[in-house]
């Protein structure tokens, strides 16, 4: 069976994961009741409770809502137990992996632009300090 609906790929990916919904929930941070209308179609997370439950089911957002692109989930048994991040770092790992392929790619090559633009501007400080200082120094 092919998995058509947002509610379809959450069941199977939970069960494929060997989680309860009492698990997912509270992974998302939603009731368990809220797993169940999800999965039967009754209602759709949206924003950060999509988000949410992407982590929680260890899957890209995007793969939750349409089944298909670059991003499909992992194999439970590819999974592997990272070591535990803090808080600003975990979240931004999380959103980076939320991310599409594409559009990690290009959020990698902002972040390494603004380390080199940082870098420089660092340097430019440097050379002025040392410029000023060379003034200040009586010959």
């Amino acid at each position: 069976m092919k998995n058509e609906t947002l509610g379809q790929r959450a069941l199977a990916r939970r069960k494929e994961l060997k989680l309860t919904q009492r698990d997912v929930a509270k992974a998302a941070g939603v009731a368990h009741v809220t797993i169940s209308q999800w999965e039967r179609d009754e209602t759709t997370p949206s924003g950060k409770r999509l988000f949410s439950l992407s982590q929680a089911l260890h899957c890209p957002p995007a793969w939750l809502l349409y089944g298909e692109g670059e991003a499909l989930p992992p194999a439970a048994s590819e999974i592997k137990k990272r070591p535990e991040l803090e808080g600003r770092l975990q979240e931004l790992v999380d959103l980076f992996e939320s991310l599409p392929l594409s559009e990690q790619e290009a959020q990698l090559n902002e972040l390494r632009a603004r380390v080199e633009n940082n870098n420089r501007l660092f340097e430019e400080l440097l050379q002025a300090r040392k410029r000023q200082k060379n003034l200040k120094t009586p010959l």
